[in-house]
Protein backbone atom coordinates (compact mmCIF):
# COMPACT_ATOMS: atom_id res chain seq x y z
CA UNK A 1 0.00 0.00 0.00
CA UNK A 2 1.60 3.29 -1.30
CA UNK A 3 1.32 5.88 1.42
CA UNK A 4 2.06 9.79 0.16
CA UNK A 5 1.69 13.09 2.14
CA UNK A 6 -0.94 14.26 -0.75
CA UNK A 7 -3.78 13.83 -0.37
CA UNK A 8 -5.02 13.73 -4.05
CA UNK A 9 -1.93 11.34 -5.12
CA UNK A 10 -3.38 8.82 -1.89
CA UNK A 11 -6.82 9.25 -3.07
CA UNK A 12 -5.56 7.96 -6.65
CA UNK A 13 -3.97 5.25 -4.75
CA UNK A 14 -6.24 3.89 -3.18
CA UNK A 15 -8.81 4.07 -5.70
CA UNK A 16 -6.66 2.31 -7.93
CA UNK A 17 -5.85 -0.39 -5.47
CA UNK A 18 -9.43 -0.88 -4.18
CA UNK A 19 -10.15 -1.19 -8.02
CA UNK A 20 -7.85 -3.94 -8.81
CA UNK A 21 -8.58 -5.80 -5.06
CA UNK A 22 -12.20 -6.39 -6.64
CA UNK A 23 -11.50 -7.04 -9.75
CA UNK A 24 -8.89 -9.95 -9.19
CA UNK A 25 -10.79 -11.79 -6.40
CA UNK A 26 -13.49 -11.99 -9.12
CA UNK A 27 -11.25 -13.39 -11.36
CA UNK A 28 -9.41 -15.54 -9.10
CA UNK A 29 -12.58 -17.13 -8.04
CA UNK A 30 -12.97 -18.09 -11.97
CA UNK A 31 -9.53 -19.01 -12.87
CA UNK A 32 -9.63 -21.29 -9.08
CA UNK A 33 -6.56 -19.52 -7.68
CA UNK A 34 -8.12 -20.01 -4.53
CA UNK A 35 -4.93 -18.70 -2.38
CA UNK A 36 -5.19 -15.36 -4.12
CA UNK A 37 -8.77 -15.28 -3.70
CA UNK A 38 -8.59 -16.41 -0.35
CA UNK A 39 -5.64 -13.21 0.20
CA UNK A 40 -8.35 -10.51 -0.67
CA UNK A 41 -11.08 -11.45 2.37
CA UNK A 42 -10.56 -10.12 5.85
CA UNK A 43 -10.73 -12.80 8.26
CA UNK A 44 -13.85 -11.01 9.48
CA UNK A 45 -15.67 -10.68 6.22
CA UNK A 46 -18.96 -11.35 5.59
CA UNK A 47 -20.10 -12.60 2.08
CA UNK A 48 -23.74 -13.12 1.14
CA UNK A 49 -25.10 -14.42 -2.38
CA UNK A 50 -27.39 -16.63 -3.95
CA UNK A 51 -26.29 -19.75 -2.91
CA UNK A 52 -23.95 -18.88 0.65
CA UNK A 53 -24.25 -16.65 3.68
CA UNK A 54 -21.17 -16.62 5.70
CA UNK A 55 -17.47 -15.93 6.73
CA UNK A 56 -15.31 -14.82 3.76
CA UNK A 57 -13.07 -17.36 4.33
CA UNK A 58 -16.10 -20.58 4.66
CA UNK A 59 -16.89 -18.88 0.96
CA UNK A 60 -13.47 -19.54 -0.84
CA UNK A 61 -13.52 -22.96 0.53
CA UNK A 62 -17.18 -23.70 -0.19
CA UNK A 63 -16.71 -22.24 -3.65
CA UNK A 64 -13.58 -24.65 -4.24
CA UNK A 65 -15.72 -27.96 -3.53
CA UNK A 66 -18.90 -26.46 -5.33
CA UNK A 67 -17.15 -25.04 -8.38
CA UNK A 68 -17.35 -27.82 -10.43
CA UNK A 69 -20.83 -29.05 -9.33
CA UNK A 70 -22.05 -25.76 -10.13
CA UNK A 71 -21.26 -25.79 -13.76
CA UNK A 72 -18.64 -23.03 -12.99
CA UNK A 73 -20.60 -19.89 -13.67
CA UNK A 74 -18.22 -17.22 -14.88
CA UNK A 75 -18.34 -13.03 -13.69
CA UNK A 76 -17.46 -9.97 -15.03
CA UNK A 77 -16.81 -6.94 -12.86
CA UNK A 78 -16.14 -3.55 -13.85
CA UNK A 79 -15.31 -1.67 -10.75
CA UNK A 80 -16.69 1.83 -10.59
CA UNK A 81 -17.76 3.96 -7.79
CA UNK A 82 -15.17 3.62 -4.60
CA UNK A 83 -15.51 6.02 -1.26
CA UNK A 84 -12.77 6.17 1.59
CA UNK A 85 -12.73 7.49 4.76
CA UNK A 86 -9.38 6.60 6.37
CA UNK A 87 -9.05 2.95 6.79
CA UNK A 88 -12.45 2.22 5.53
CA UNK A 89 -14.00 2.39 2.11
CA UNK A 90 -17.05 0.69 0.14
CA UNK A 91 -16.87 -0.13 -3.52
CA UNK A 92 -19.84 -0.49 -5.82
CA UNK A 93 -19.49 -2.58 -9.29
CA UNK A 94 -21.95 -3.14 -12.34
CA UNK A 95 -21.16 -6.77 -13.14
CA UNK A 96 -22.67 -10.02 -14.65
CA UNK A 97 -22.82 -13.34 -13.82
CA UNK A 98 -22.60 -15.89 -16.56
CA UNK A 99 -23.42 -19.87 -16.77
CA UNK A 100 -24.27 -22.99 -19.49
CA UNK A 101 -26.24 -25.15 -18.09
CA UNK A 102 -28.31 -28.21 -19.14
CA UNK A 103 -32.24 -27.68 -18.62
CA UNK A 104 -34.43 -31.01 -18.93
CA UNK A 105 -32.06 -31.73 -22.21
CA UNK A 106 -32.22 -28.08 -22.88
CA UNK A 107 -28.68 -26.52 -23.15
CA UNK A 108 -29.39 -23.08 -21.98
CA UNK A 109 -27.43 -19.80 -21.39
CA UNK A 110 -28.55 -17.47 -18.20
CA UNK A 111 -26.93 -13.90 -17.41
CA UNK A 112 -27.61 -12.28 -14.32
CA UNK A 113 -26.92 -8.43 -14.33
CA UNK A 114 -26.34 -6.83 -10.75
CA UNK A 115 -24.01 -5.02 -8.73
CA UNK A 116 -20.89 -6.13 -6.21
CA UNK A 117 -21.11 -3.84 -3.39
CA UNK A 118 -17.73 -4.72 -0.63
CA UNK A 119 -16.49 -2.80 2.46
CA UNK A 120 -12.87 -3.03 2.16
CA UNK A 121 -10.71 -1.91 5.42
CA UNK A 122 -6.94 -1.21 5.05
CA UNK A 123 -4.76 -3.65 6.98
CA UNK A 124 -1.23 -3.54 7.41
CA UNK A 125 -1.44 -1.35 4.80
CA UNK A 126 -3.62 -3.32 2.26
CA UNK A 127 -6.88 -3.25 1.42
CA UNK A 128 -9.13 -6.19 2.23
CA UNK A 129 -12.83 -6.90 1.64
CA UNK A 130 -14.56 -7.01 4.86
CA UNK A 131 -18.01 -7.98 3.02
CA UNK A 132 -19.19 -8.89 -0.51
CA UNK A 133 -22.95 -8.31 -1.11
CA UNK A 134 -24.69 -8.72 -4.67
CA UNK A 135 -27.41 -6.31 -5.68
CA UNK A 136 -29.49 -7.69 -8.15
CA UNK A 137 -31.21 -6.36 -11.19
CA UNK A 138 -32.79 -8.35 -13.95
CA UNK A 139 -31.78 -12.16 -15.26
CA UNK A 140 -32.14 -13.43 -18.89
CA UNK A 141 -32.42 -17.39 -19.78
CA UNK A 142 -32.57 -18.50 -23.11
CA UNK A 143 -31.94 -21.55 -25.03
CA UNK A 144 -28.18 -22.18 -26.84
CA UNK A 145 -30.13 -23.39 -30.31
CA UNK A 146 -32.73 -20.54 -30.39
CA UNK A 147 -35.15 -23.13 -32.42
CA UNK A 148 -35.54 -25.09 -29.10
CA UNK A 149 -37.81 -24.53 -26.37
CA UNK A 150 -36.77 -22.99 -23.22
CA UNK A 151 -38.42 -25.80 -20.28
CA UNK A 152 -39.59 -23.48 -17.54
CA UNK A 153 -42.63 -23.68 -15.24
CA UNK A 154 -44.19 -21.05 -15.55
CA UNK A 155 -46.22 -21.00 -12.71
CA UNK A 156 -43.07 -21.30 -10.54
CA UNK A 157 -41.29 -18.82 -12.64
CA UNK A 158 -44.45 -16.33 -11.32
CA UNK A 159 -43.70 -16.66 -7.50
CA UNK A 160 -39.74 -15.61 -7.97
CA UNK A 161 -38.45 -12.20 -7.42
CA UNK A 162 -38.23 -10.55 -10.87
CA UNK A 163 -34.43 -8.91 -10.25
CA UNK A 164 -33.03 -12.74 -10.17
CA UNK A 165 -36.07 -14.97 -11.30
CA UNK A 166 -33.97 -17.43 -13.70
CA UNK A 167 -31.27 -17.87 -11.30
CA UNK A 168 -33.57 -18.61 -8.39
CA UNK A 169 -35.48 -20.89 -11.36
CA UNK A 170 -32.01 -22.55 -12.19
CA UNK A 171 -31.82 -23.47 -8.12
CA UNK A 172 -35.09 -25.13 -8.20
CA UNK A 173 -34.65 -27.37 -11.22
CA UNK A 174 -32.05 -28.47 -8.77
CA UNK A 175 -33.88 -28.76 -6.03
CA UNK A 176 -32.33 -26.08 -4.11
CA UNK A 177 -34.44 -23.27 -3.01
CA UNK A 178 -32.76 -19.25 -3.01
CA UNK A 179 -33.42 -16.71 -0.67
CA UNK A 180 -36.39 -14.88 -1.26
CA UNK A 181 -35.39 -11.97 0.69
CA UNK A 182 -31.68 -10.45 -1.70
CA UNK A 183 -31.01 -7.17 -2.21
CA UNK A 184 -32.41 -6.39 -5.30
CA UNK A 185 -33.68 -3.19 -8.07
CA UNK A 186 -37.58 -4.82 -7.16
CA UNK A 187 -37.54 -4.06 -3.55
CA UNK A 188 -35.82 0.18 -3.62
CA UNK A 189 -36.65 0.55 0.38
CA UNK A 190 -34.76 -2.50 1.31
CA UNK A 191 -31.92 -1.11 -1.06
CA UNK A 192 -31.96 2.58 0.45
CA UNK A 193 -32.10 1.14 3.86
CA UNK A 194 -28.69 -0.82 3.07
CA UNK A 195 -26.86 1.95 1.20
CA UNK A 196 -27.90 3.98 4.23
CA UNK A 197 -26.36 1.55 6.77
CA UNK A 198 -23.14 1.39 4.61
CA UNK A 199 -22.86 4.78 4.74
CA UNK A 200 -22.90 5.10 8.44
CA UNK A 201 -20.38 2.83 8.79
CA UNK A 202 -18.28 4.45 6.37
CA UNK A 203 -18.76 7.72 8.32
CA UNK A 204 -17.82 5.66 11.81
CA UNK A 205 -13.79 5.70 11.83
CA UNK A 206 -14.12 5.76 15.38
Amino acid sequence: MRRTGDPHEQARFDRDDLLDLVRRERFARDQRHFEVMRACFHDQAHVRTSWFDGTGPDYVEETRLRIDASGNSKHWVFPAFEQVNGDRATVESPAMIFNRVVLEGVEVDFHVYCRFFSRAVRVDESWKLLSFEVLFERDVLKPVDPDERTPIDREVLATLRPSYKFLAYIHYSRGRTVNPDLLGDDRRDELNAFHENEARWLADTE
